[in-house]
């Protein structure tokens, strides 16, 4: 896949800017405010067409929820709520909350007027818990279940023996044995191997184990909760689960480029909200909430007949005749969005916002640039 990448992939990061540059034909919004769905030229934020004038926050809205219906381009809702003084802290918004839209200066703004829910004696119940960038709850079993490591750091982890029945898989209905060091007491989890990422592994959370015996330099465990198979050579590692911030602000993705190696949702495609992996990391400037675009590469069209023919790469022929048929490559075409959620020296964990095309592993991606950075 690098060799055929090879040939478009640095014309791509040429011509990705002239992709992902915002319109600069835009309709300033009329006073009645019945026609203001797009900005005035050289605003960075784009108004839906569909855009509500008012809008209710429900529970198990997120941030990012609320800005699609408003914004074509979500990842800026902080433009669209930062411009006012009513809404200082956009992640400190409630179910409940009522939110306006209305114009400024020629822009977009929402406003909030809060939910107060008043009990008989008028006394103001707790509003509970700000809505967040997105689901947490959806988020978080991917990210905490999904661990990346060297192959050195894999070797020094303790591992599952197996159990004493010699069963090939473990169920844990007999106790595990560890090799290893581990702490007696002491509740771990059991991860396994589930892909390859050149020196790395990527291991999935199958179980947790609780180290009830030591017996000389084996170690018995009673598992917790199977959720899929055991297998002999599972590592056990420690309960560490992943602090995904509250509120998770979009910027420019690092100057790198790569390839998407994995996908957490152990289908052959993915789409939008699926949690995949990229092959840079923090050695490579990836930050959390940096945002990276997946292309799809232009095929090659051979032009000196009358009507353009496609180029087949899969037929030997047209392979063959490209060298003396002249032939011109179109551009590439943007298919998702992906916001970096999580991240690793070498590799980072990405969730795609958005997507006009299935994603499969192997997608070359790009840095995407942000008009408002």
């Amino acid at each position: 896949m690098e060799l055929n990448m090879a040939t478009w992939r640095f014309q791509a990061i040429a011509v990705i800017g002239l992709l992902l540059l915002p319109s600069a034909a835009a309709s300033a919004p009329q006073e009645n405010g019945t026609a203001a769905t797009s900005t005035t030229s050289g605003d960075v934020i784009r108004l839906r067409e569909d855009a509500p004038r008012e809008y209710v926050v429900k529970k198990g809205d997120t941030l990012w929820d609320i800005s699609e219906l408003y914004l074509n381009d979500p990842w800026h809702w902080p433009e669209l709520w930062r411009l006012n003084d009513d809404i200082s802290n956009p992640h400190l918004i409630y179910p409940g909350d009522r939110l306006y839209l209305s114009w400024v200066n020629g822009r977009p703004q929402l406003s909030r007027k809060e939910f107060r829910a008043m009990s008989p004696e008028g006394v103001i119940e707790p509003k509970g818990n700000p809505i967040p960038t997105f689901d947490r709850e959806a988020l978080t079993p991917f990210i905490d279940e999904h661990h990346i490591v060297s192959a050195a750091e894999l070797a020094t982890m303790p591992r599952i023996l197996g159990d004493n029945r010699g069963a090939p898989r473990l169920n844990g209905i007999a106790p595990v044995y560890i090799d290893g060091n581990v702490e007696l007491d002491e509740k771990y989890r059991i991860f396994t191997p589930v892909d390859q990422l050149g020196d790395f592994s990527l291991l999935r959370d199958v179980a947790g184990v609780r180290i009830t015996f030591h017996h000389g330099e084996t170690i018995e465990g009673d598992v917790i909760k199977p959720k899929r198979e055991i297998r002999r050579g599972d590592v056990v590692i420690p309960h560490q689960p992943t602090p995904i911030p509250e509120v998770i602000k979009a910027t420019s993705g690092a100057p790198v480029d790569g390839y998407i190696v994995a996908t957490l949702n152990d289908q052959n495609k993915s789409g939008k909200y699926d949690i995949l992996v990229i092959d840079k990391g923090s050695n490579n400037g990836v930050e959390i909430g940096q945002m990276y675009q997946a292309l799809r590469p232009g095929i090659k069209v051979f032009t000196e007949d009358r009507v353009p023919e496609a180029v087949n790469p899969y037929k030997p022929s047209d392979d063959l005749s490209r060298l003396w048929r002249e032939t011109v490559t179109l551009p590439p075409h943007a298919t998702s969005e992906l916001l970096v959620i999580k991240v690793y020296p070498d590799y980072s964990v990405v969730i795609v916002v958005d997507a006009n095309e299935w994603l499969e592993v192997g997608a070359y991606y790009v840095p995407k640039q942000l008009a408002s950075d």
